[in-house]
């Protein structure tokens, strides 16, 4: 992983910014649940001062995710978003899938 980027860099995630609150929120549209890892209760956790506080904290199987970086090994680049590299992506996503499951059948 690259040092120095984070979610809010990745083509996979969005964010939001509260009024109310004054502070942003941000989603992952691979399933990662975005949060300030500095702030420990909830809701508060899911709100940041900045789109780049926000790193993911759960996976998307609902496990804790324990990170060495502020991004997830599926980080994309907008200029990244190749057709090779959505397909390379996608099939590494089916990969893992099949070995949560149980393995594959074949």
């Amino acid at each position: 992983m690259s040092i120095g980027l984070h979610c809010s860099d990745c083509i996979f995630s969005s964010f939001s910014y509260n009024k109310e609150l004054g502070k942003w929120q941000g989603a992952c549209s691979r399933g990662y649940t975005l949060a300030d890892p500095h702030v420990y209760t909830k809701p508060d956790m899911f709100f940041a001062e900045q789109p780049r506080d926000l790193v993911p904290l759960t996976d998307p199987w609902g496990k804790e995710y324990l990170r060495t970086d502020n991004i997830c090994r599926q980080f994309l680049r907008p200029t990244d978003a190749t057709p090779e590299k959505r397909r390379e992506w996608e099939m590494r996503r089916e990969r893992e899938a099949r070995e949560k499951d149980g393995g594959d059948d074949a």
